[in-house]
């Protein structure tokens, strides 16, 4: 019984809780939505749910910039050269998410 406890124990506690929201920016064509995965204040992914941009040039600078966002922990990246608006768009609805 002392054992069944034990187990018990350590699997609930090594059950991690991910909070995720959703964010809304504006991007070249239209709005992009993001969903914003944290662990507790730490950003652990961002995914696009949703984004009318060129695909060909929207794509890798949200690549680059999701990538940024998650090593510097913020926003505050610089603008992919090319796909200015979409980098703004897509730390808009990053910042958004982050606000819920």
């Amino acid at each position: 019984m002392k054992k069944l406890i034990i187990s018990a124990s350590l699997i609930i506690s090594s059950i991690v809780v991910f909070a995720a929201s959703e964010g809304i920016g504006f991007g070249y064509k239209d709005e992009i939505k993001v969903s914003v995965e944290k662990d507790g204040d730490k950003i652990i992914a961002i995914k696009v749910l949703e984004m009318k941009d060129t695909k060909r040039i929207a794509e890798p600078a949200i690549e680059k910039l999701t990538s940024e966002i998650i090593a510097k922990q913020s926003v505050e990246v610089d603008d992919v050269a090319g796909a200015t608006y979409t980098s703004q768009g897509f730390k808009e609805a990053v910042a958004d998410a982050l606000k819920k």
